[in-house]
This record gives structure tokens, sequence and C-alpha cells, in this order.
């Protein structure tokens, strides 16, 4: 399919604010009017190699959620589950951090638009930090404990063997080697 048409079928599927620019050999950079809730425009390439074409972010999205949220818990827990989670549902592919997405015969714009999707909610930060609130903040609660409290001292999920022996009223962590033991309790109500 020659670029025009594969810019005509952009602009007719997904938004005829579409337009592509060469940068170099069989590589376009794809301009939509979609951007990061920052104001930076979502970056999109379209590239044929070895006669297959793929529309990538080239690694930008997920760097771009890194300036607010930590690249390291992005790679485990529940972020990495709602992330997986988006890229399996759009059918793209995760490289190493570089999202693609492969386009089946002649189905551009399908692409593109599964593609814009995928990027922009992944870019909501608010997705991935607060709809998981109670999730990703218990997670926080025990890599930060596992950071500043020797393992010898603390005991997670713990209850009380003498006044609870059936486990009904478990506290997140307790923390021992005191004259009183600390007990942690993330949040009420799960």
């Amino acid at each position: 399919m020659a670029i025009e048409a594969i810019e005509e079928e952009f602009r007719e599927k997904v938004c005829s604010q579409i337009r592509l620019r060469p940068e170099g050999i069989n590589r376009y950079r794809v301009f939509t009017p979609f951007a990061f809730d920052d104001g930076d425009n979502l970056a999109i390439v379209l590239k044929n190699e070895d006669g297959n074409w793929t529309l990538t972010d080239e690694g930008h999205t997920l760097m771009h959620l890194t300036y607010s949220i930590d690249a390291r818990e992005l790679e485990r827990g529940t972020r990495q589950k709602v992330i997986a989670s988006v890229i399996s549902r759009f059918g793209l592919e995760n490289n190493h951090g570089e999202l693609a997405i492969r386009i089946a015969g002649d189905r551009f714009g399908d692409a593109l638009w599964s593609f814009t999707q995928a990027l922009i909610k992944l870019s909501d930060r608010t997705y991935l930090s607060r709809s998981r609130v109670y999730s990703t903040f218990l997670e926080d609660l025990r890599a930060l404990i596992e950071e500043t409290v020797p393992e010898e001292r603390r005991e997670f999920d713990w209850h009380d063997p003498e006044h609870d022996p059936e486990g009904k009223y478990i506290v997140d962590c307790r923390i021992n080697g005191m004259q009183r033991p600390v007990y942690l309790c993330g949040a009420l109500g799960a």
C-alpha cells in the first residue's frame, strides 16, 4: 500500500488531523492530536522492516510514565499487571519498554486506532496510580517495610496465635524487637 493511501486510511479510521512525515527510508513520524496529560504529544513511528509494517512508540510512553512513577514500580506488582493487561488487550508487544503493534495485512487504520488507544490508556497516570490505590498502596507499604526493617524483626500477615488462633484478625505487619511490638494495618475494610 502506498504511503499516501496509508495516511488516508489513518485519517478515515482514526482522525482527520493525522499527518505522516518521512524520517528516512520506510520510516514515518505519525502526528496525531492525541497527547499525554502534560501536553506532550504521543510519540508514534510507522516503519517498514523486511516488508512488515509496524507502529512503535520507540520506548517513549513508558519512559514518560517514569517522570512521575518510579520505573521499578512499573515492572512489578499491580502496576505491571495493569500495563501487561492493556498491552495484551490492544494487541501490542513490549520489547524492553518499546511498545509496538504489527500491522496485519492492510489494516493500518485499525492498528493505529488500537495503538493510540493503548498509549492513551497507559499514559493515564490516574489509572495506574489511583484506580488501583488500595492494592498498590499495600504493595508500596510492604516494599517500604522490606527496605527499612530487618527481615528478622518483621512478620507480614501476622495474627496473635494465643488470642486469635483461627487467624480472623490479621495485621499487615508486626515489627518486633522493641519493648512493645508495633502492629501495622495498611487499610481497613479491604
